[in-house]
């Protein structure tokens, strides 16, 4: 480890350790080299005084402390103190003398021989160790491993977390050696430290990270798609980590299981032949296993190799090499064949099987059951406060309970469909979808590769739906904010905007049962003759229909009306070609689009400020609003499809200064969080507030 002279600013103690020098710093705190009453030398980690301040976070470090403190010695730096009720919370650890991996690797070349087995295996114990404990350790990567004198040891449970604990959906640790479920916001558990391991033991065999360099969405696009790179390997230690590597979790070995191919000579069976009659590239060696060599007894190794052929098979699919996000999305379910990937199998497009008539799930004519996970913030929030706010916690554990439009917004939204999907059906309920990632939808310009890409995805996405039912709101914003008009970019073309939804429409209407809903703004914004232009303009023929309300907080009723006088004016417009909406013109119902309402956050209705500002901002982080009417196909409306959670209840609009100077909202007294993140006291208020209540 760099020794750097403490700075002016920094302690000289913690508590009894006497702080010598800078070890380093992450996202918690700043770790030193402390020497205690006894002499002995420690690393001291101090965390931030922002995290300090939080009584919640202090009970989640307490509780983090007590599972590390569970960690047996060997292969890991233990934790020897730590102070989570004084001023500034600490944890003291054992100080490791010697580099960590990734300064070795770096500075003279990648490991070989028994040098790299001995880190592998190392390794493992220490994550056998620190798994038996409960504890997740998130971050595992070559800056994370000392090579000490007595052999590597794994440190920095400074981001770890209880294995039975909730996950935040947050994406915590480093890129590079990130697992595909940390990459997608999903569950984490001990097989994503494995998944990091792999990497691990690959960037130190070659000299890289097994997915390449370069910037951080890139690298994180191939974690979730490509096969890793796995130079300088080879038999078994090849095999093991290709196995570590596998894109499923449920897939991996575990640390024992690593530990015991690795102590034995016997190899891991060949991946069988693909479908097409030719050999899939393999993962592991040609050899059949050896009678003679050693190995566990006869039952046992009969458990082993039946696991490991599991892994070689799950290992030589990933090899397969695609091209394009389209591929990677068809490649974990159905889709369609990207032309420029080499090794890819072709598999009929989503329209090309298709025998049954499309249908709108939500026009079943019954009450659908809807599904969505536990609200990953709420749930979490609700566990925070379950022994000193008990009664809060109660109201958080309701709010996550409801359904909610599952968020698409990052290019790895693969496998978050795919589970929505696999777990909706297995429930007779529908999963909703909000795709929210369009290029230039701040209503201005996008790049055609933007573009170009954005299509690719939306295809993988179609292909992960297929023919399950599923509802999408597609792209909220992007018809009340179109590139050319007023208050937007007068460089942007409605034109494309239009061409580009019309596109987005055609890939999931490809599939049965799906249903689409366009942008139809709010009430007053941007009106009604605007917006029902702008549903023309991208073909709502196409589609299911539009969402109302998703930026407002406007009553039920209130939305409800807006929705019918706009479906009316885009049934007379189209009937009669005209420009403007008469209200003596009559629409043909038949000719009505459908709509649904965005009911999460209205059951106070919109918000009137008592005070004047210069910038009301109703829209943001308004106070004393409520949840609105629960997710539901039983509107009693007609043209109202469903009422939905669209919009979080507990997502901060952002930094609300309504005009005034200074970072505070002048109404709330308080610095708002940025947009789109959780804000606590924000949904507890919503809670306390919903109309109906949470019951």
């Amino acid at each position: 480890m760099t020794l750097v002279a403490l700075r002016d600013g920094d302690p000289r103690l913690a508590g009894p350790y006497v702080l010598l020098a800078r070890l380093g710093e992450g996202g918690m705190g700043v770790v030193y080299l402390g020497e205690g009453p006894d002499g002995t030398r420690v690393a001291v980690k101090l965390i931030h005084h922002r995290m300090s301040a939080d009584a919640d976070f202090r009970r989640r470090f307490a509780r983090e402390v007590a599972a590390a403190r569970r960690v047996a010695r060997f292969c890991t730096a233990p934790v020897l103190d730590a102070d989570v009720e004084g001023e500034t919370a600490y944890l003291v650890t054992e100080y490791v003398e010697g580099p960590n991996l990734e300064d070795v690797v770096r500075r003279s070349g990648p490991l070989k021989g028994s040098a790299l087995d001995g880190l592998a295996a190392s390794m493992a114990v220490a994550l056998r160790a620190i798994h038996g404990a409960g504890v997740v350790h998130r971050d595992l990567k070559p800056a994370n491993v000392l090579l000490s004198q007595v052999g590597p040891k794994v440190i920095d449970f400074g981001i770890a977390r209880l294995a039975d604990a909730e996950m935040s959906s947050a994406i915590v640790g480093t890129p590079a050696y990130m697992s595909p479920e940390q990459v997608s916001g999903s569950q984490v558990g001990s097989a994503s430290d494995i998944f990091s391991w792999g990497s691990t033991v690959a960037f130190a065999a070659a000299g890289a990270s097994p997915f390449g360099s370069g910037s951080v969405p890139t690298v994180l696009l191939r974690i979730v798609n490509d096969p890793p790179a796995l130079h300088g390997l080879s038999g078994q230690l090849h095999d093991v980590v290709a196995a570590a590597l596998l894109k499923t979790p449920a897939d991996r070995p575990t640390a024992q299981e690593i530990l015991d191919h690795l102590s034995t000579s016997i190899p891991l069976p060949v991946a069988p032949p693909d479908d097409t009659g030719g050999s899939a590239e393999r993962a592991g060696p040609t050899r059949p296993p050896r009678s003679s060599s050693p190995g566990p007894a006869p039952a046992q190794a009969a458990r082993v190799v039946d696991g490991r052929r599991k892994w070689v098979a799950g290992a030589a699919a990933v090899v397969v090499a695609t091209a394009g996000v389209a591929a990677a999305f068809a490649s974990q379910g159905q889709g369609v064949r990207d032309p420029t990937a080499k090794g890819t199998v072709d598999t009929p497009s989503p329209a090309a099987s298709r025998t049954t008539a499309a249908r709108n799930p939500l026009r079943a004519g019954k009450d659908v059951r809807f599904y969505a996970p536990p609200e990953p913030e709420a749930d979490r929030q609700a566990k925070l406060w379950a022994e000193d706010r008990p009664k809060d916690a109660e109201l958080m554990t309701k709010l996550a309970a409801i359904p909610y439009a599952i968020r698409l917004g990052k290019p790895e939204a693969g496998a978050k469909v795919k589970d929505a999907v696999t777990a909706a059906g297995q429930r007779d309920a529908v999963p909703v979808f909000l795709i929210n990632r369009l290029p230039g939808s701040e209503c201005g310009p996008a790049a055609s590769a933007d573009l170009a890409a954005y299509h690719d995805w939306i295809k993988g996405i179609a292909a992960q739906i297929g023919d399950a039912r599923a509802a999408v709101i597609l792209e909220p914003g992007s018809l009340a904010r179109l590139p050319g008009t007023a208050n937007c970019d007068p460089q942007g073309s409605s034109d494309q905007r239009y061409e580009d939804l019309r596109q987005a429409v055609q890939a999931l209407k490809s599939n049965p049962n799906t249903a689409v809903y366009l942008d139809g703004g709010q009430d007053l914004w941007p009106g009604t003759e605007p917006m029902a232009e702008r549903l023309i303009g991208a073909s709502i023929d196409r589609a299911d229909g539009f969402f109302v309300n998703t930026a407002g907080f406007q009553r039920t009723e209130k939305a409800v009306a807006y929705g019918k006088k706009l479906s009316a004016c885009v049934a007379v417009r189209r009937a009669t070609g005209r420009k403007d909406c008469p209200a003596d013109v009559r629409a043909d119902p038949a000719a009505m689009p459908h709509f649904v309402v965005d009911t999460g956050r209205n059951g106070q209705g919109s918000w009137a400020p008592a005070r004047s500002y210069p910038d009301p901002q109703t829209w943001c982080n308004p106070p004393g609003r409520g949840v609105g009417d629960r997710p539901t196909t039983a509107t009693g409306e007609e043209l109202v499809d469903a009422y939905l959670w669209i919009a979080r209840a507990g997502t901060s609009g952002g930094r609300c200064r309504r005009g005034t100077d200074g970072e505070k909202d002048p109404e709330r007294g308080v610095v708002s969080p940025e947009a789109g993140e959780w804000w606590a006291e924000l949904a507890l208020e919503r809670a306390q507030l919903a109309d109906p209540p949470l019951r």
